[in-house]
């Protein structure tokens, strides 16, 4: 009879699989082939056996809705990000401790309450979420990136160690992004894919868009599942400058919100983590990795490219607002009468970053953003700092630099440019800031690692120029009285 009992239910078992097949080819369900590779080893066995049909039967593993494994969260609040049950599993089934390794935990979620989807942009979306997760091969608009140079980012990629915590996370704050979102998460895929999905998570904060961004978004999730990597996407109708919502404290909270997932669980993370966080341009993958790369070769706690607009004439520097030099100077020089006839000449009156700037050596600045940054997630797991605006009597600031000023008060103020990550915000413009000030390629190509080390400065500047309007430019010391 154990016989006969152990046939029939090998029987059974077989049956389901040829099931789950046919079920995976009208639904194209990702979490299926996770589960065909347990089901064939649980044939082996009759106990393995229970084993995956405990993990099939869990409640609301396959929710009949058209996004696979999302669990869409009543609103947005701080609260915990997901629930044991619904939002934190581990897809790759237990069936043998020798057969099978353990991954770490996949969470996908959408929190978007109320947004609704329209049908149009959706049926569109497709296009989109190949191009970002195959590459361009239509009229989508894509960068022509070199190829990775993998002995160069080797040290970033450990595959060997199981169970490992996430220590990467890319977040970003999109509004009308579809023309973008191609490049942009195009290029952060492939270097998930290079860094281990299983030490990655995406989170997007969207906001207000009518182009389809969201739609595009929430598409991306069963691709992102496919690829074993953590992604969160929620929205917000937050209008930074909107009426009645001041500007930099709105834009301060919805980055807040982007890092969430992070702050909120601390504890998932590995305590050397870097958040990249990423603006709507244009980058190759080569971007995100050497910001990565030299936040670790630099010891640096925060490292940022050099974004550009005005492209016809060589360029202009876009975030003259966030950037301060170790003087505390702007990037550049800005007379009363805001004159951007010296926008060209960089770093002016700080010889010794000028020349290295010059040489397409890192420079060590006070402040920076850039449209893209790589920095240490250490304070923000420990919950001592996160986006703010200004103080009491403190200059109105951007948002970065009131991180900056923070960072440097706890100790984290080892920030530097990289001259060779130049970006825009559009595959045009990148494309030609790269022609322009070169790329990652180009300047490692030549690249001394000796000369490339940074000599940190360990104080601040003892005053900061503070640009409340660019006509009344005024200085506010670093350290302001209590």
């Amino acid at each position: 009879m154990r016989k006969l009992a152990a046939s029939l239910g090998q029987t059974f078992l077989l049956l389901t699989l040829l099931a789950l097949l046919i079920l995976q080819q009208l639904q194209k369900q990702p979490l299926i082939d996770k589960l065909q590779d347990g089901l064939r080893l649980a044939t082996n066995g009759l106990n393995q056996t229970r084993t995956a049909f405990g993990i099939l039967n869990e409640p609301n593993l396959l929710p009949p809705s058209s996004v696979s494994l999302i669990s869409v969260l009543p609103s947005i609040t701080p609260a915990p990000i997901q629930s044991e049950t619904q939002h934190l599993r581990q897809l790759t089934p237990t069936l043998s401790r020798a057969a099978v390794v353990v991954q770490a935990p996949q969470v996908l979620q959408i929190d978007c309450e109320g947004r609704v989807t329209d049908h149009d942009s959706f049926t569109k979306a497709g296009e989109y979420v190949h191009s970002v997760m195959n590459g361009s091969d239509g009229y989508l608009p894509r960068l022509e990136c070199p190829p990775l140079n993998a002995s160069r980012y080797l040290s970033l990629s450990d595959r060997t160690a199981s169970g490992q915590k996430p220590r990467f996370f890319f977040a970003m704050n999109l509004h009308q992004s579809a023309h973008i979102i191609p490049q942009l998460l195009g290029a952060t895929i492939e270097v998930i894919r290079f860094l281990g999905p299983e030490v990655c998570v995406v989170s997007v904060v969207e906001g207000r868009s009518t182009d389809g961004t969201f739609e595009i978004l929430k598409s991306l999730a069963k691709q992102m599942e496919y690829l074993g990597v953590s992604y969160f996407l929620s929205c917000s109708e937050l209008q930074p400058g909107g009426e009645g919502m001041e500007r930099i404290s709105t834009l301060a909270e919805l980055r807040n919100r982007a890092l969430w997932p992070l702050t909120q669980h601390a504890h998932l993370y590995d305590p050397s983590s870097t958040i990249i966080f990423l603006n709507d341009i244009a980058p190759c993958a080569e971007d995100l990795l050497e910001l990565i790369h030299q936040r670790m070769v630099l010891k640096a706690d925060m490292t940022c490219g050099m974004d550009w607009y005005n492209l016809d004439d060589g360029g202009t520097f876009y975030d003259s607002w966030i950037g301060r030099q170790m003087n505390g100077e702007t990037f550049f020089e800005v007379p009363q009468s805001t004159s951007w006839d010296y926008s060209k000449n960089l770093f002016w009156n700080h010889e010794t970053s000028k020349s290295r700037y010059s040489l397409g050596r890192p420079v060590q600045v006070f402040s920076c953003w850039n449209g893209a940054v790589a920095f240490t997630a250490e304070p923000f797991l420990e919950g001592k700092i996160r986006f703010r605006t200004e103080a009491e009597e403190e200059c109105h600031l951007g948002e970065p630099v009131h991180l900056a000023k923070d960072l440097w008060k706890l100790g984290h103020g080892k920030i530097a440019v990289i001259p060779s990550v130049n970006v825009g915000y559009s595959v045009h413009d990148s494309g030609k800031a790269k022609e322009a000030h070169g790329s990652v390629s180009s300047v490692a190509a030549n690249e001394s690692i000796e000369l490339s080390k940074i000599d940190w400065q360990r104080k601040p500047p003892g005053q900061i120029k503070c640009l409340g309007t660019w006509d009344h430019p005024s200085w506010e010391p670093f350290e302001l009285r209590e």
